[in-house]
């Protein structure tokens, strides 16, 4: 596994509570579900490029 996967997790947990925002919040931000925003920052799915884009517009709004 490359180190940058497991880092993403704890990347988007700290962007959230830095934030102080809900997983509700940020995946209707990103027009994800809940569930797969959940799965992605307790590392049981990779995201695709195209998500890690998606999540960083979300936060940067």
């Amino acid at each position: 596994m490359r180190s940058g996967t497991t880092e993403l997790p704890t990347v988007l947990r700290r962007w959230r509570a830095a934030r102080a925002t809900t997983q509700a919040q940020v995946a209707a931000e990103a027009e994800i579900s809940t569930r797969h925003l959940s799965f992605l920052e307790s590392a049981r799915a990779r995201p695709s490029r195209q998500m890690v884009l998606l999540l960083s517009s979300a936060f940067w709004t």
